[in-house]
Parts: structure tokens; C-alpha cells; sequence
């Protein structure tokens, strides 16, 4: 349950992090970062196969639900990408731009993976 809270946490604070033109931030346009979202493409990189991985994981997923939660006809931002399907193309992303921010990286995924998203759940359940 305390793993939930934490995901749940961790999804609500990513929301300020969502590259839309409404998004709140300072005057000046800039918001804090926190968790992985603050490293570096090349910290991620060398995250890979470590013991700092999952933490990278739980913060593309939180990254990736605030956005689902957040945004109009949007039920999932990857479409029919799974976990390892966004790891790859994270890893070629950021295999080419090192020292961008890992949350630059996300911001990318999801422009770039815009049109292709789900905008409905394919259950009859629908949440």
C-alpha cells in the first residue's frame, strides 16, 4: 500500500512537469524538477542494468500516468508501447543526447508519441 501511495505521489508531483503551454510554473516559465527527472540522459544510461534502474522505472511511470491523468482524451500518451518498448526508445534517445535532462527525454517521448496514444481504454471497465 505504501508503494501505491508513493507511485500515486510521485504521478500527482509530475504533473508540473508536463510540457503543455497551461502548465503552471514561475514567471520566467521554469519548475522545479525533482527525483530521477533532474539527472541526466547519461545518468540513466549508466542507471541501466544497475541497482538505481527501478528508480528511473518509477519515475517513467509516474511521469507517464500524471500525464495520462492530466490531459483531454487521453486514456494512454505510449498507445500500445509497453515498459520495455519506451525503455529502447529512451535508451536510443538517449544514447544520442547525453547531457540533456531526463525529463527533457520524457517530454520528447511524449510529443513525439502524441498522435499515436490511446484515447479511450479498451475495456468495457473503464477507469
Amino acid at each position: 500500500m505504501k508503494n501505491l501511495s508513493s507511485m500515486i505521489l510521485l504521478a500527482l508531483t509530475c504533473v508540473t512537469m508536463i510540457p503543455v503551454s497551461s502548465q503552471a510554473a514561475d514567471n520566467n516559465g521554469h519548475f522545479a524538477i525533482w527525483g530521477k527527472g533532474n539527472k541526466s540522459c547519461h545518468n540513466y544510461n549508466i542507471s541501466r542494468n544497475t541497482d538505481e534502474e527501478q528508480r528511473f522505472k518509477d519515475y517513467i511511470m509516474g511521469y507517464l500516468t500524471a500525464f495520462n491523468v492530466q490531459m483531454p482524451e487521453t486514456y494512454r500518451i505510449s498507445g500500445n508501447m509497453n515498459l520495455d518498448e519506451i525503455l529502447t526508445w529512451l535508451d536510443d534517445y538517449c544514447q544520442l543526447k547525453p547531457i540533456i535532462a531526463f525529463e527533457q527525454s520524457l517530454a520528447d517521448f511524449i510529443i513525439e508519441n502524441h498522435d499515436e496514444r490511446m484515447q479511450r481504454s479498451p475495456s468495457k471497465y473503464r477507469r
